[in-house]
């Protein structure tokens, strides 16, 4: 008998709840975690920088066993604000870690993100883990936090090569 096929989509709003308590159960096994990280996923999905269509679930059955999304944020430069990507928060129910269920919907949520038009995303988390799809530390692009973030965890990556060659600048990562 074959495993369950895992499928992507879009979060819908009914969802929202089992979200919330995918989102902390998974990150009170995780190596890293603040312990507020569904709240975070609900206060990104409530604020004016959500985007439906970057929120996404994985679905095996009619479970929910995976989770990520990314929203708007901007690097304040010397000629303004240039709006990029923010990835959020990446769930993925204990019982189907180590399987790339993370790695698929990572790669998702950058294709969708490139799609809609943006050539560049940001994250807070594991170099370790966020450099094998070629992030790497803000400060590589001349970009600096306001958070205090640690360079190697304020991570980068061009969805377009050269995207942010000369940019520079700052961010603020939201809480």
């Amino acid at each position: 008998m074959s495993e369950p096929t895992i499928g992507i989509r879009p979060e819908m709003p009914v969802e929202f709840d089992e979200i919330h308590a995918l989102v902390k159960t998974a990150f009170e096994t995780a190596r890293v975690s603040n312990g507020d990280e569904q709240n975070f996923v609900d206060r990104l999905r409530a604020g004016d920088d959500y985007l439906a269509d970057l929120a996404l679930v994985a679905i095996e059955g009619d479970r929910l066993v995976g989770h990520v999304m990314a929203t708007r944020t901007a690097i304040d430069t010397a000629e303004g604000r240039r709006a990029i990507l923010l990835f959020a928060p990446l769930a993925v129910d204990p019982d189907h870690r180590r399987r790339g269920l993370g790695s698929r919907l990572t790669r998702e949520v950058l294709a969708r993100g490139r799609a809609a038009g943006f050539d560049a995303v940001t994250l807070v988390g594991d170099p370790a883990y966020y450099g094998r799809f070629g992030f790497r530390p803000t400060t590589d692009f001349g970009i600096d936090n306001t958070n205090g973030i640690p360079a190697q965890y304020a991570q980068m990556l061009e969805l377009v090569p050269g995207a942010l060659t000369g940019v520079g600048g700052t961010i603020t990562y939201a809480t």
